[in-house]
């Protein structure tokens, strides 16, 4: 997939590259959480590191949204075992809002009162990821 998004990287956490699917609600502001629905929806998380996550979706979130968002991490180490990280919920507020195509939009989103066990499984998953 080609992606437009070309910012300069300017986060503090080192950052892993993903194409997994994730489940998010939009949990304020209301307008948003009307016009999306208030249902869990599909969406890809393009990479994620301790402190945020870029999420590929069908829907126009404006920054300072919060979302609510669960996903899995999993990855199979050099003997074929699967190890899970996760479940994962965390809390997600929309930092920016880029149109990919058509009808897509990157978010860049920025994790927001993350619980500390929930931190450490992302950044244990990131380092073991990037540096088996």
């Amino acid at each position: 997939m080609s992606r437009r998004y070309s910012a300069k990287d300017r986060r503090r956490f080192q950052r892993l590259e993903l194409d997994i699917t994730v489940y998010y609600q939009v949990s304020e502001p209301l307008n948003i959480r009307v016009m999306v629905g208030d249902k869990e929806v599909e969406a890809t998380m393009l990479d994620i590191s301790a402190g945020g996550m870029g999420l590929l979706t069908d829907f126009d979130i404006p920054a300072r949204s919060i979302l609510l968002i669960k996903f899995t991490l999993a990855k199979m180490d050099k003997q074929g075992q699967v190890n899970f990280y996760g479940p994962v919920n965390i809390r997600g507020e929309v930092r920016y809002n880029v149109l990919e195509d058509k009808n897509r939009y990157r978010l860049g989103i920025r994790f927001v009162k993350i619980d500390r066990l929930e931190q450490t499984k992302i950044t244990d998953f990131v380092k073991m990821t990037l540096n088996p």
